[in-house]
């Protein structure tokens, strides 16, 4: 029988021999003989073959303990039982990707609005009347300390974001927070707020989720750092006592562009809507 060192080996088969040696540790692989004179480690061509064989599999994604069964090759069910559940693994994945690619696309979508709407001028600020679409939501509702109202968007969403991770959702588009009297907003008096955001919805969260808006409201987009957002709250109203629209008092405010996306306060850019008609729609 022709024997080869544990060099030759890592040069016939290119892996290092550091590499060898931990398998040889883990009884991955092996050398098929050891000089007793020497301490030498010698392979046959039989262990060699089962080098490409262990490369292809960690490719694949397979632990080394699972390898190890696998390279026994006892019989065919082994390895089909193996690839099975390293089947379930890739497919759930690749599901997982597939989630995060879209949520990705979706920001990207939300950047590219918001960048449009930063090159509007002010004057060319649009109010107007517009049905809010349904979105399916993760939601949750924010009890306020005095001190904290002014710093709520940065507080809710870091409080989402362990939710999400917890409950392994993925979210997407901006943001939103629900206040039950947009006056309260304004001067900074509310004591609570329903957070509010899109989320990926499968089975295995569908319980934790529930549906917001489907109705008509008047939309307009403020621009710039929180703390002039009152001006524009009191510009909806003037517009909606003139067109003699009926204000519920409740508002909601969805993050286009907010401190995730740019540092630069002036540029924030934040869409208020305030339903109109009667409370059922709240």
């Amino acid at each position: 029988m022709e024997w080869y060192t544990i060099g030759e080996v890592s040069k016939l088969c290119n892996i290092p021999i550091r590499t060898l040696r931990y398998y040889d540790d883990i009884a991955l692989l092996v050398p098929d003989r050891i000089s007793p004179e020497t301490n030498y480690r010698y392979y046959s061509k039989e262990g060699m073959r089962k080098i490409p064989l262990i490369k292809y599999y960690k490719q694949l994604g397979f632990k080394l303990e699972d390898i190890s069964r696998m390279l026994e090759r006892p019989n065919f069910d082994v390895l089909e039982d193996y690839m099975a559940k390293e089947l379930l693994i890739v497919e759930k994945q690749m599901a997982e990707l597939q989630k995060k690619h879209f949520a990705i696309q979706e920001w990207k979508r939300l950047l590219k609005q918001g960048e449009t709407l930063l090159a509007e001028s002010q004057e060319d600020r649009k109010i107007e009347v517009a049905s809010f679409p349904l979105y399916r939501t993760m939601k949750f509702r924010y009890e306020i300390q005095n001190h904290q109202a002014a710093d709520i968007e940065v507080l809710y969403s870091n409080i989402f974001v362990a939710l999400c991770h917890r409950h392994n959702v993925f979210a997407y588009g901006p943001f939103m927070l629900f206040f039950d009297d947009f006056s309260q907003r304004v001067d900074h008096t509310f004591t609570g707020v329903d957070c509010y955001t899109a989320v990926i919805e499968d089975e295995s969260n569908a319980a934790l989720t529930t549906e917001v808006g489907g109705f008509q409201a008047i939309s307009v987009v403020h621009r710039g750092d929180y703390r002039t957002i009152g001006e524009t709250y009191s510009e909806v109203q003037e517009w909606a006592e003139r067109k003699e629209i009926r204000l519920q008092g409740a508002s909601y405010e969805r993050y286009i562009i907010d401190p995730w996306s740019t540092t630069v306060s002036d540029n924030y850019i934040t869409e208020l809507i305030l339903p109109i008609g009667g409370n059922d729609n709240v």
